[in-house]
């Protein structure tokens, strides 16, 4: 009898240890001004996470654009190589955003620690765009790209933003 209430309490506290693992592995939360998800973290933006964007996305909504309501936004995306060398898989995305608008320029393009950057500029009804592109190499067949979409004028107040988060976007 003493042994079945022993075993059944190591049962229950084993299992609220695994299901509280599963949920700080499996989901996304701010820990210490970071945001933990299975496999990967990095330094949480200042920006307001929105889902509107997708799960790991941040939108500045504090920015004043005047007439234009756009509002700058980071977000992360997951993707696979599907055979591609690293090197390969960033030409293949910088050639399909060059391909889909003649607008499309590669402005400025750098190895920054363990990540490859890229920064394309794009008009679109005569308002200038800039979208920063950060490529890391995940595990496998894996890449993740940390990304800044904003406006041509408020890309210096964005930028720093953009570097700190993908600067410490780190692989677990």
């Amino acid at each position: 009898m003493k042994k079945n209430i022993i075993l059944s309490l190591l049962i229950l506290v084993f299992g609220a240890i695994c299901f509280y693992s599963g949920i700080s592995l499996n989901t996304l939360k701010v820990n210490d001004g970071y945001f933990l998800e299975q496999g990967y973290s990095f330094k949480t933006p200042v920006w307001a996470q929105t889902d509107e964007l997708g799960v790991t996305a941040f939108l500045n909504e504090e920015e004043d654009n005047g007439e234009n309501p756009f509002k700058s936004y980071v977000f992360i995306v997951k993707d696979k190589l599907e055979g591609r060398s690293f090197e390969q898989y960033i030409e293949y995305i910088k050639t399909q955003v060059q391909n889909s608008s003649q607008s499309m320029e590669v402005i400025e393009e750098k190895d920054d620690g363990n990540s490859h950057v890229v920064f394309v500029k794009t008009t679109q009804d005569d308002v200038n765009y800039i979208i920063g592109m950060s490529f890391v190499k995940g595990l496998s067949d894996t890449c993740f790209i940390v990304s800044l979409n904003t406006i041509e004028s408020s890309f210096e107040l964005t930028k720093p933003v953009f570097e700190e988060t993908y600067r410490s976007f780190t692989l677990r």
